[in-house]
Parts: structure tokens; C-alpha cells; sequence
């Protein structure tokens, strides 16, 4: 096998990775967006707060990895539920104080973070012997295919959740039909918070998982969180398969270019991302979602 091959392969298969974290968060923004006509700007920061919940069960008080996930996944979701909460009076005046209110309560979690853990980042072990597997010239790292397999399954959860039970579909009615689930007396307000949460648990899921590959600080919200956000848009925003076509191919042409010039990885990465956005404003698999007030 060529080393271009060989190189070619492990991209792939790292881009993959890093492109499972950038989907799961890509999930959580679609899913708000879809729900309540709403751009989360708090998910990074979320998404940040979640990392650190893992990473002090995890390393601190010496959790097993699963416990601490667990444990990350549910009290994220339950800042979710608390930021539906303070939301909701901004939602009756309109949708732009709503906005501006993620904005706010981002910068405050951000804050919040450095005051209680620090400035510093927090270096995560991995919860596995990560000692690569070579397989024909090809290195392949065992906590990448973990990170793949786990996002997999959480992407599979999420489906059968929002299509095979009474609040998932519940959830689906009150995003695309509002008006009409309320004259049926639905709990529109319930589902919101449901969402946030769930959003959230995606954005901690994503948070933990990526924890031993970067260090875990409250800057992790801009690195991550935006890459999040921009694979969101490049699937489609509001669309649940975009936000994970999006962020797999996002992470992956981050890998790729990384690869020939890493110094300009990034940079190449969000102009490709501008052209075709350019070529297709709805995104890869993009769809209509009506703003909800």
C-alpha cells in the first residue's frame, strides 16, 4: 500500500473522530433551531461545562469513565432544562431577546468556569490503553473508534427516541406544527425544555468525549463550540441528518488538509465550508424550518 494511500486512510479515519464530536454538537444547535426557531449562541459554552462535569468525576474524584459520562450527560441536561427556564419570559416579548439572551448566559457560564476550575486547562487520561493499532502501514488509534462507536450509538438513541415514543413524536409535532399542537393542549413549553435538554447532553456527550484528546478549559468553547456551529450550517441548520453530514465532512476535511498543511488547516477548512455555502445557502442536506415565536 502507498503512503499517500496509507496517509489517506488515517485521515479518514481521524477525521472521522474529531468529525463524530463536531456532529454532536451540530445535533444540539439543529435540534434547539428546529424546536424554537432558536440559535443557542450558549451551546459551546455548554458544551465546555459538560467536558468539565466529566472531567472532574473522571479525574478528580476518580470515577469510572462511564459513570462520570453518565453523570455529565444528566446534569448538563438538567442546565438545559434551567436555561429553557430562564428563556421562556424572554420568548413572550420576541425571538431576538431570546438570542440575545443565549448570548448572555454563554458569557456567564464561560465565567462561571474559569472561577470555578481555573483558567488553565485540566489534561485528561485516556479512559483506554490508546496504543495504536497498525494494520497494513496504517496506525489506527483505539479511543478514535471508540469516540466513532459511541457517537454512533448515541445518534441511533436519538432516532428511535424522537420516532418510536409518545414525547419523541410529541417532540416532533410541537417543532413543526407549534400552533397546532397548542390548540391540541400540549405542553409547548415542556417540549422546549426536553429539547434544550437533550441539546445539552449531546454537547456534554461530545464535551467528555473529546476531553482526553484536547485539554479541558473554558477555551475549548470557541475551538470547538464554533466548529460545531459552522458544521450545523454546512449540513443544513435546523436538519437533524445535516448536523451529522456536516459535521463528519467538516471533521474530515479538516483531517485531510491537516495532513498537506496543518498550520493552514483550519483556515482552509472554513473556506471550503464558505464555498459551498455559497454554492448551496440551505446547506448539504438542508431544509426549510420556520421560525417559531
Amino acid at each position: 500500500m502507498s503512503s499517500y494511500v496509507t496517509i489517506l486512510i488515517q485521515s479518514l479515519i481521524g477525521g472521522l473522530g474529531i468529525g463524530s464530536v463536531y456532529a454532536l454538537v451540530a445535533l444540539g444547535y439543529s435540534m434547539v433551531y428546529r424546536s424554537m426557531g432558536l440559535v443557542n449562541f450558549a451551546h459551546g459554552n455548554v458544551f465546555a461545562v459538560g467536558a468539565y462535569i466529566g472531567t472532574i468525576f473522571f479525574v478528580s474524584m476518580h470515577t469510572n469513565f462511564v459513570v462520570a459520562f453518565l453523570l455529565a450527560l444528566i446534569l448538563t441536561a438538567l442546565l438545559g432544562m434551567l436555561i429553557e427556564k430562564i428563556l421562556r419570559p424572554l420568548g413572550k416579548m420576541d425571538l431576538t431577546y431570546m438570542m440575545l439572551g443565549t448570548l448572555g448566559i454563554g458569557i456567564i457560564l464561560q465565567n462561571l468556569s474559569i472561577i470555578i476550575w481555573g483558567p488553565n486547562g485540566i489534561a485528561v487520561p485516556y479512559p483506554i490503553m490508546n496504543t495504536p493499532w497498525v494494520v497494513k502501514g496504517i496506525s489506527i488509534s483505539p479511543y478514535t473508534l471508540v469516540i466513532i462507536a459511541v457517537a454512533a450509538c448515541i445518534v441511533i438513541l436519538l432516532e428511535l427516541f424522537l420516532n418510536k415514543t409518545k414525547i419523541g413524536l410529541a417532540m416532533r409535532a410541537s417543532a413543526q406544527e407549534r400552533e397546532m399542537s397548542l390548540v391540541l393542549g400540549m405542553n409547548v413549553n415542556l417540549m422546549n425544555a426536553l429539547t434544550l435538554a437533550i441539546g445539552s447532553a449531546l454537547a456534554a456527550c461530545a464535551g467528555v468525549l473529546v476531553g482526553p484528546i484536547f485539554y479541558v478549559s473554558p477555551d475549548m468553547s470557541a475551538s470547538v463550540g464554533i466548529k460545531g456551529f459552522a458544521a450545523a450550517i454546512l449540513g443544513g441548520f435546523g436538519s437533524i441528518p445535516g448536523a451529522i453530514v456536516g459535521g463528519l465532512v467538516f471533521g474530515i476535511l479538516e483531517s485531510l488538509v491537516a495532513t498537506q498543511v496543518s498550520a493552514w488547516s483550519q483556515v482552509i477548512a472554513f473556506l471550503v465550508f464558505v464555498v459551498v455555502l455559497i454554492a448551496r445557502p440551505s446547506g448539504i442536506v438542508g431544509e426549510r424550518v420556520v421560525d417559531k415565536l
